[in-house]
């Protein structure tokens, strides 16, 4: 087996299976692209199915995206349409009341189970002839030369690529191993995450429901289920998380009102602490860092892959058109291009959950007022629903349900 590609994809997650995926169906066929990661896949799709309790947003940009790249479909009798958002503050009148209809598109978004999302992605890898997996492949150092990139691992020949995607996440192995630091901004908080059966059909309602413990989301599913996270400060989720079924449905129940009935079965919870960490460089010589590699956004309002996605849609689309001799040139250019997007994003989410945790009397007295204003304001409203379609980052060609034509 050859050692070297045009391209390889670190970090074999839902960032970087769906950039492998992008990649593959968007450049020329005789690219050859590596798809890495330290797991394998039989672990990854195992861990898909038994602990991953997320349920993911997509934004309808990114959904056209999927059904460009032929996902879809397979997608699709999983996926819950958001044809609704509900915004409220617990304790405090104002409501915030958006309706699809009223902005002539099918629906906000989508809602998937994290573990459909996962084994879809990774079936259409598998059946892609110009993506080879490495799994698991621990890379042991990264050797950036001015030719070539190395991923080396102890006691294996190194794979070599052109072109460098970092897509392994927060802790990302290749960010450290080029000496690039982040920012971060520690939150203490952690998100509670499951489902939860209703009394009462969801009507294609997303709740965002600002709490007393933290911002609470409710996001349908199929029938009456709701996908929830829950984010706490750190101490109270974990008290809340060692609450028995009943007792964390009765709180729940108490935090979120009775909008939907009495909530009945309860899922397993899981919990993952909250973090902003921004990479000071996005790329280098022959790398690129997409995902949570390049930035890790607090989960309020479901923006981290769809921001990555978009990331993904303006590289596809930058690489197709250009040889990849200059991809250091053309990195630069998505670097510069994508900037805006990523900047506007971070301040929406982190300023966000400064809005609805601060315990500043005059801000927390000012939330009812602004809810009940923002359905007023036309062009507020409008920002929010262009941050949650995903329109406004990016025009690429895939975010519109259009291949790349090559």
């Amino acid at each position: 087996m050859s050692n070297q590609y045009d391209i390889a994809v670190v970090g074999g997650g839902l960032v970087g299976s769906s950039l492998a995926i992008a990649l593959a169906r968007s450049l020329s066929a005789s690219y050859q692209i590596a798809l890495i990661d330290s797991q394998p896949l039989a672990e990854i799709n195992l861990n898909a199915h038994q602990h991953d309790g997320r349920s993911i947003a997509l934004a309808l940009s990114s959904k056209k995206m999927f059904d460009a790249l032929g996902l879809w479909e397979s997608l699709q009798p999983y996926a819950t349409a958001i044809k609704n958002i509900h915004i409220s503050d617990q304790g405090r009148f104002g409501a915030t009341r958006l309706d699809s209809k009223r902005y002539e598109v099918e629906s906000f978004g989508y809602l998937v189970p994290a573990d459909y999302l996962i084994h879809s992605l990774n079936n259409s890898v598998d059946v892609l002839k110009n993506v080879t997996r490495l799994q698991p492949y621990e890379v042991s150092s990264v050797d950036n030369l001015p030719d070539h990139v190395a991923l080396n691992k102890q006691s294996n020949n190194a794979v070599k690529a052109n072109l460098l995607i970092a897509a392994d996440g927060a802790n990302s192995f290749i960010r450290k191993a080029l000496n690039i630091d982040i920012e971060e901004k520690q939150y203490q908080q952690s998100a509670i995450v499951g489902s939860v059966e209703c009394e009462q059909h969801h009507n294609n309602t997303a709740f965002e429901r600002f709490t007393q413990e933290g911002p609470l989301a409710l996001l349908p599913k199929q029938e009456n289920h709701c996908g929830f996270i829950w984010m706490n400060p750190t101490d109270s989720a974990k008290v809340n998380l060692a609450l028995d079924d009943q007792a964390f449905k009765d709180k729940l129940q108490s935090a979120f009102g009775f909008r939907l009935g009495h909530f009945k079965n309860i899922s397993k919870r899981f919990s993952y602490p909250l973090a902003l960490l921004v990479s000071q460089q996005r790329v280098q010589q022959r790398v690129v860092f997409i995902g949570n590699a390049a930035q890790t956004l607090h989960p309020i309002a479901g923006q981290g892959l769809n921001l990555a996605l978009r990331d993904i849609a303006e590289l596809v689309e930058l690489l197709a058109e250009n040889n990849l001799n200059e991809v250091d040139t053309q990195l630069l250019q998505y670097a510069e291009k994508r900037q805006p997007d990523i900047e506007k994003t971070i301040r929406f989410t982190d300023r966000l959950n400064f809005l609805f945790n601060a315990d500043y009397p005059v801000l927390a007295q000012s939330r009812g007022l602004g809810l009940a204003m923002l359905g007023a304001i036309p062009i507020l409203e409008e920002r929010i629903v262009k941050q949650n379609l995903g329109e406004a980052g990016s025009n690429a060609s895939l975010l519109r349900g259009k291949a790349v034509n090559l």
